[in-house]
């Protein structure tokens, strides 16, 4: 078969699943999968003679893709945060909104020698974007799954990183006794009774468990909040990516769990709540003056956190 023809009806089986754009595009990158070349070289050899084996690849991805399997498991890796990580039906595939909480990280990062933890690290995509951009900083990714963090140390290795993060097999912070600087998570946080209404691409392929958050989507952040007291340094920051409809709740129950810390919201680049930041400068400690309280107060105030 001649690679146009293929491609034509690559593009008409993916039309009944996705939008016609799409449908090219990702017909064009199945193709250039397919033959082990660029998407831009694949375009090039639209006149050439497919192989009967290539060919049959093709023809077997684009089936899997008009299943609704997502096309990052078939190509079998995801750009993010102009990183390429490789993925699988083992982790979750890293999201474009998730790159707010990246953005937000960096800033946040002492400059020198931060110790960063990141919870439930999947494929390792944050803390090894992180430990990309920060070269002093110490990483330490967390995850309870061995096959998720089996992923994270082969993108350790691709990205020649793995002298860089530490990997750790751990419910939360059970296993992480150290004190961090910068604490990243982006837990699950899709409500239970929602998870059946998620795309089949999602629902029916990405790790559930990565992504159901218990009744309200907040139960694994309740437990992790309850954690991160003991292990933060004076003057940590903790960031958690949640759902666009938790901003409030979120906030909430922070300033509930850590009465005496300052919780905010921020956007991602769409206008929606994206990431609860905690500054646990403001956390209570038995040596602190009733000056510095009082400051603490202020600052609140300032805030609207009263």
């Amino acid at each position: 078969m001649i690679a146009q023809d293929a491609l034509l009806d690559a593009v008409r089986a993916l039309g009944a699943t996705i939008n016609d754009r799409d449908a090219r595009l990702q017909a064009e990158l199945l193709l250039a999968h397919a033959l082990g070349v660029s998407r831009a070289l694949a375009l090039a050899r639209l006149n050439d003679l497919l192989a009967p084996e290539i060919a049959a690849q093709y023809a077997a991805n684009v089936a899997r893709r008009a299943q609704n399997e997502p096309l990052a498991y078939i190509l079998g890796h995801q750009e993010f945060y102009k990183l390429d990580f490789s993925v699988d039906r083992r982790v979750l595939i890293p999201r474009h909104e998730t790159e707010t909480l990246i953005e937000l990280a960096l800033a946040r990062a002492p400059r020198e020698s931060p110790t960063i933890v990141d919870v439930g690290t999947g494929s390792g995509a944050i803390a090894l974007t992180l430990a990309h951009h920060l070269p002093d900083a110490r990483v330490i990714a967390l995850d309870v799954s061995p096959d998720a963090l089996a992923v994270a140390r082969m993108n350790a290795a691709r990205l020649h990183l793995e002298s860089r993060v530490e990997f750790r097999e751990s419910d939360l912070l059970e296993h992480f006794h150290d004190s961090f600087d910068l604490l990243v998570a982006n837990l699950p946080y899709i409500p239970r009774a929602r998870f059946d209404q998620l795309p089949r691409e999602v629902r029916a392929f990405e790790p559930r468990r990565a992504l159901d958050g218990g009744d309200d989507g907040l139960d694994v952040l309740r437990r992790l909040l309850a954690q991160i007291e003991a292990r933060a340094k004076r003057g940590a920051t903790a960031l958690f990516e949640i759902s666009e409809e938790q901003g409030d709740t979120a906030r909430q129950l922070a300033q509930q769990i850590l009465p005496h810390c300052a919780a905010i919201i921020h956007r991602d680049l769409e206008g929606m709540d994206r990431v609860l930041e905690i500054n646990l400068n403001l956390m209570r400690h038995p040596e602190r003056s009733e000056g510095s309280r009082a400051t603490n107060r202020r600052f609140l105030t300032l805030f609207g956190m009263t």
